[in-house]
This record gives structure tokens, C-alpha cells and sequence, in this order.
């Protein structure tokens, strides 16, 4: 189960892949594709009523060797990539020749059997595009200008009678009176694995394309340490819940917390003890606020809680519990034969229902809290007070 897992976890990063897997990857996927068209033409030139009735010979002979080298190139292609990745080599021109081989050998395809082959429509444009996601857009595009080029060439000596067009064949199959059933469906059975193909790495790259757009995402609004909100993230789920509260007439507190004597754990103990310290911190604060309330870390040792609904009281409560989780928290450090304590320092400012102010000035309130905490010998809860000149500490 696990292998099987590992395996489609192996297929959906095809995008960091490098290179020269990709074009293996490519060629374990051409060389049985290639080798069941060799098949086909075999047993319809030979056993069938409708090879008899609509193949020439010289073009089933001319057909028989591209087929043959289509087949034969691609399992070339195939030992050579297994040989670069068994030694764990790469080559540059592995990939290359890779790409310009696919180009070509359809093209050749496309020459035996008519240029008008809806397949060679389905290359055309599900080749490229899935070319320039795998291997980038300057050696695709190279190869498909080339691959127009000479397809333009064979269609102007088709038309000026230089070359005969469609030479596998001495009868059109299709025909404004006249559609060969054989034919039609050798055409979809052909074209079901390529598009196929086409179809599941479309959604594998899609898939991670999406991916690491969420990635990318997670990481411009999370802390990379702790995997809370980061400041930016923080300010605007602030500024949404302010404008929230305003609207509803709910009450709105913030609270800014500092772990007291931080510094002193790095420089004793060393920043993996801090960053341990920092990650505990965050995993109380997930265990004592709810879902809704907002969590971030705006700072090296600083918290910011947005807790929606809440009044003065129910910050009050909501914090002491939250500082009395750490008061009895102890961290388990690597290397320290005691683990860690830790206190924090807590502000809290509480949005008033007729308050026209910023998410910096609620913020800064908090601040000025969390000051007047850090000053009455840390480890407490301080709000601030719009009536005094400097925040008063609960309880006074």
C-alpha cells in the first residue's frame, strides 16, 4: 500500500523532475505505444479484408519501416535513458533528442498515412502543450517550428505531385460516399492511448501547478516556524473582524502576548530551545482558542490574538487560561537535562462599539498593555484603559 502510495506521490511531483527522467518517462510510454501501431499495421496489411482492398504493397513496405523506426527509436531512447539514470548521470542532449524524436517520428506517422489524420491533429496541439509544462518552452518550440516546416514541405510536394500523399494507401478509406468502419475505429483505438496520455499528465500538472499555488499562498500569510498566521495574514483577518464587529455592534478584543526572558532562553540554551519554546507556545494557544478566533505571530517572541466576540470579561478569562497552560507547560529539550518554563506578558485592548480606528491603532492599545505588563513583573494581564493616561493592570 505504501509502495503504491509512494509511487503516485512520485508521479504528481512530475513537474520537479529533472529532465532527463522526463524524457525517460517519455520514451517508457512511446516505445509499447509505438509497438502496438507496428502491430497493427502488421495484421491488417496481412489478415484483413480491408488491408487487401485499400493498402499498397510499396506503401505497406515504406509504412512497415517507419513504424519499425518509430519502434525502434524509442526503445534506443528508452535503454539510454535507463543507463543515464542507473548511473545517475545527466546529458543534456538526452532530453533534446528526446523532444525532436517525438516531433519527427510523428510527423513520419503523419507522411504514410495522410497529413489529414485527425491524430496527427491531436499531436500537433496536445504535444506541444504538454511539452512546453515538462521540458519548457525553447526546445519544444524549436521542434514544433522545425516539425511545421517540414510538414508544410511535404504538403506543398503532395500538392505539386513530387511525393504521393498518403502512400500506405491505393484507396481513400473515408469517402463523401464511402466510410470504412475498420478504419474509423483503427483511428480512435489509435488515438485512446495518446490522448489518454495527454489527458492524465494534463491533470497531474495541473494538479501540481495548483498545488504549488497553495503553497506559495500558505507561505506569503504563514509563519514558516510555528504555521501560524504571519503579520501581513494577521492584520487583514483584523481589519476583517474590526469592520466585522462595526457592522454587528459584537464585541472585539486583541490581545498581544511576549514570552518573558526569551532572550535569556536562546542565549543559554541555544535557538533550537527557543524555537522549541516559540512552536509549544503555538500549540497552547490552538488548544485554548477557538476555531474562530485568530492566532499569529507578528514578531521573534510576540503574539497577536484576534478574539471576535469576546468583551472584556471573556478576554480576561480567555487569557487566563491560556497563561495558566503555560505556567504548567514544561518543553523537552534535546541536550538539556531539566526541560524548559516559560511565562509570557499579555496585553489586551477591546474594541469599543462607537470606535472609528485602525487595526494599527488597536494594535498599538494592546501594545501599550502589554508595556505596563512587562513593568508590574511580568507573567500578568494588563488592559488598556482609554480614561488614563497609561493602561492599569486587571484588577486595579
Amino acid at each position: 500500500m505504501n509502495n503504491k502510495r509512494s509511487f503516485w506521490v512520485t508521479i504528481a511531483r512530475l513537474l520537479e523532475w529533472n529532465d532527463r527522467d522526463k524524457a525517460l518517462l517519455l520514451a517508457a510510454l512511446m516505445a509499447p505505444m509505438m509497438g502496438s501501431y507496428l502491430a497493427w499495421l502488421y495484421v491488417t496489411a496481412h489478415f484483413t479484408d480491408f488491408g487487401h482492398t485499400f493498402f499498397s504493397v510499396p506503401g505497406v513496405v515504406l509504412a512497415q519501416q517507419i513504424f519499425l523506426g518509430n519502434v525502434l527509436g524509442w526503445v534506443l531512447l528508452l535503454i539510454w535513458g535507463g543507463l543515464l539514470r542507473w548511473r545517475d548521470r545527466d546529458c543534456a542532449i538526452y532530453p533534446t533528442v528526446t523532444i525532436q524524436f517525438f516531433g519527427f517520428g510523428f510527423v513520419a506517422l503523419g507522411y504514410v498515412i495522410g497529413l489529414y489524420n485527425p491524430m496527427l491533429g491531436l499531436v500537433l496541439v496536445g504535444g506541444p502543450l504538454t511539452g512546453f509544462a515538462l521540458f519548457g518552452i525553447p526546445r519544444v518550440a524549436i521542434n514544433f517550428t522545425l516539425c511545421l516546416l517540414l510538414l508544410f514541405v511535404i504538403v506543398s510536394l503532395s500538392i505539386s505531385g513530387k511525393i504521393e500523399y498518403a502512400p500506405l494507401f491505393k484507396a481513400d478509406p473515408v469517402t463523401k460516399h464511402y466510410q470504412s468502419s475498420y478504419w474509423i475505429l483503427s483511428v480512435v483505438g489509435a488515438s485512446v492511448p495518446f490522448v489518454t496520455t495527454m489527458f492524465v499528465f494534463t491533470l497531474v500538472l495541473l494538479g501540481r501547478l495548483q498545488f504549488r499555488e497553495a503553497q506559495m499562498h500558505a507561505r506569503a500569510v504563514t509563519d514558516a516556524l510555528t504555521g501560524l498566521s504571519n503579520r501581513r495574514a494577521l492584520f487583514e483577518q483584523l481589519e476583517y473582524e474590526m469592520a466585522r464587529a462595526r457592522r454587528t455592534g459584537n464585541a472585539l478584543s486583541v490581545c498581544l502576548l511576549d514570552l518573558d526572558y526569551f532572550k535569556k532562553i536562546n542565549d543559554s540554551h541555544g535557538h533550537a530551545a527557543g524555537d522549541a519554546v516559540l512552536c509549544a507556545v503555538a500549540d497552547l494557544l490552538r488548544e485554548n482558542l477557538r476555531d474562530t478566533d485568530r492566532i499569529g505571530r507578528i514578531g521573534g517572541e510576540e503574539f497577536l490574538l484576534v478574539l471576535p466576540d469576546t468583551d472584556r470579561a471573556g478576554a480576561r478569562s480567555v487569557i487566563e487560561r491560556c497563561q495558566q497552560s503555560f505556567r504548567a507547560h514544561r518543553v523537552a529539550v534535546a541536550g538539556l537535562s531539566a526541560p524548559l518554563r516559560f511565562s509570557a506578558s499579555f496585553g489586551i485592548a477591546c474594541l469599543e462599539p462607537d470606535d472609528e480606528l485602525e487595526e494599527t491603532v488597536l494594535v498599538a492599545r494592546a501594545d501599550e498593555a502589554l508595556y505596563l505588563a512587562k513593568h508590574q513583573g511580568r507573567d500578568c494581564i494588563a488592559f488598556w484603559e482609554a480614561a488614563q493616561s497609561s493602561p492599569l493592570p486587571e484588577g486595579a
